[in-house]
């Protein structure tokens, strides 16, 4: 088994189904609403878990029903809370979530027991975590406590991958010790300060980034896969064809594939392009963690898709 550590997030995600996404001061009417567990920390766990990975997880969810949902679905899925706590002060995490019938999304989240994680905390946690093959995290808790936990795996020589979502600004000397950075195409142009609007576009960001001290940038592109910059140059990955209905946690899917493909000790192409099919498959089903398909799914849809012809963004 490989043993990933992810330092993260929960959420409950509060799903709104319409037809156009309200304007400023506009109601619209929906079509649908439904509860289901996400937030990005929990996602990539269940998606590393899904596809074979050993898998903890770290980080604080509420004293309450939502709390209770998410330990009760990790201990299903196989993946160890030990360090997981239900903190009374806070609430769980929600997510407040409008889809459009394109499949397109508008997200608010509300951090609850996310932000009850502490420095404090990461510290006690770390003598754990650092054991691990490989830690994976993103930007849902609270800025200090991922920066923190940068250094400490820097510091200690463990492999990081950071997913930089929510976007946010990141010092230099942090981004100087992340082993994997993760953005999407947003993402890219929020952290280089370059816009990104095509395959050379996404190679200049990225270079930009390398040059910060990033060792290893994989850009998601969306439908058109996977874009990798390291020491050695870059790497076009193809993403493959689907209909997508839901893109909520596509992302987040990938992460948790690639964190599981990297810790098995997959060449960086291989994994990425495995982790592009994860993408894929869960944004033909709605939802965060319901969407994210298991390693037996993969296999098949690998040996039986067509990937994108060509790549273009």
């Amino acid at each position: 088994m490989r043993k990933i550590a992810v330092v993260g997030s929960f959420v409950m995600d509060l799903i709104a189904q319409v037809d156009e996404f309200p304007q400023e001061g506009q109601t619209v009417i929906g079509k649908g609403f439904v509860t289901l567990p996400g937030g990005k920390g929990a996602n990539q766990a269940v998606s590393a878990s899904r596809q074979g990975a050993d898998v903890a997880m770290y980080g604080r969810v509420g004293d309450d029903d939502f709390g209770k949902t998410f330990l009760g679905l990790f201990e299903s899925e196989g993946i160890d809370t030990g360090r997981v706590k239900m903190l009374k002060e806070f609430p769980t995490a929600m997510g407040l979530i409008q889809l459009n019938r394109s499949g397109e999304n508008k997200i608010v989240v509300v951090p609850g027991a996310n932000f009850g994680y502490e420095l404090d905390d990461l510290i006690r946690d770390s003598e754990d975590f650092l054991k691990a093959d490989l830690v994976l995290a993103q930007l849902e808790l609270k800025p200090e406590v991922t920066f923190k936990l940068i250094e400490l795996c820097f510091d200690a020589k463990v492999p990081i991958i950071l997913n930089p979502a929510p976007a946010t600004a990141i010092p230099d000397d942090i981004l100087s010790k992340i082993t994997i950075l993760t953005p999407n195409e947003t993402e890219l142009e929020i952290l280089s300060g370059l816009p990104v609007n095509s395959l050379e576009s996404a190679k200049r960001a990225s270079e930009a980034l390398l040059e910060k001290g990033v060792k290893c940038v994989v850009a998601t592109l969306g439908k058109a896969g996977a874009l990798i910059a390291d020491k050695d140059g870059f790497k076009a990955v193809s993403g493959f064809k689907v209909e997508a209905v839901d893109t909520v946690a596509a992302g987040d899917a990938f992460n948790g594939a690639l964190a599981e493909g990297i810790a098995a000790g997959k060449a960086m192409e291989e994994a990425v392009r495995r982790a592009n099919a994860v993408g894929a498959l869960a944004v033909t089903q709605r939802g965060a963690i319901p969407s994210i398909p298991k390693r037996e799914t993969v296999d098949a849809f690998i040996d039986a898709s067509q990937r994108v012809d060509g790549f273009s963004i």
